[in-house]
């Protein structure tokens, strides 16, 4: 288990330069944005605007908290964004377009196709609640990050690992019987990811 905190990640311009963001996690560590196998971030949106456009990518995207985003694309189709709703995925080349009613925080998860794979899913627990993480698939690995609240995660015969608000903590999922438990009711997303190749 690695901890990764807020004070740890990097902060750097989305690829279009009109924002910032903030970078959870990145493989290979180092990696450009124009040469990663995966990304995990979060973003502070404050205006409407274009996506960056990432070819080769799949992405999931979803809103921690503040206002509703709404993806436009080039096709007309249109999909809304609320805080704490399901991520929703697309095509990293997809001509995408941003209007949003408040300022808001999202996060964003990127892996590139044919190389690896991910599955994201939001985070809605109460105090003491408990979860057991069972990998599905061979080389699977987690990532659990902590929106709100506060989460635990512990292995079958290890103490349990804190993760505060704000923080993330990465996990290699071969051993299996890890759990994931709520210290206060807690929100945030839980990452897996696998190679594909």
């Amino acid at each position: 288990m690695k901890l990764l905190l807020p004070e740890t990640m990097r902060r750097m311009p989305w690829k279009n330069g009109g924002g910032i963001t903030t970078e959870i996690a990145i493989a290979p560590p180092g990696a450009t944005l124009d040469a990663f196998d995966w990304r995990i971030s979060t973003a502070r949106v404050e205006a409407a605007g274009p996506f960056s456009r990432f070819a080769g990518i799949d992405r999931s995207l979803s809103v921690i908290a503040g206002g509703c985003l709404t993806l436009h694309r080039a096709d007309g189709e249109t999909v809304t964004l609320a805080p704490g709703g399901a991520p929703v995925r697309f095509a990293g080349e997809t001509a995408i377009h941003a209007t949003l009613d408040a300022p808001l925080s999202d996060f964003n998860v990127m892996t590139r196709r044919g190389a690896w794979a991910h599955r994201a899913e939001t985070l809605a627990m109460a105090a003491g609640e408990r979860r057991v993480l069972s990998p599905v698939r061979p080389g699977m690995q987690w990532m659990v990050y902590c929106a709100r609240g506060g989460l635990s995660v512990g292995g079958p015969d290890a103490c349990a690992m804190p993760v505060p608000q704000g923080a993330a903590l990465w996990l290699d999922a071969r051993g299996g019987g890890e759990a994931l438990i709520a210290q206060a009711d807690a929100a945030g997303y839980l990452v897996a990811l696998w190679p594909v190749a």
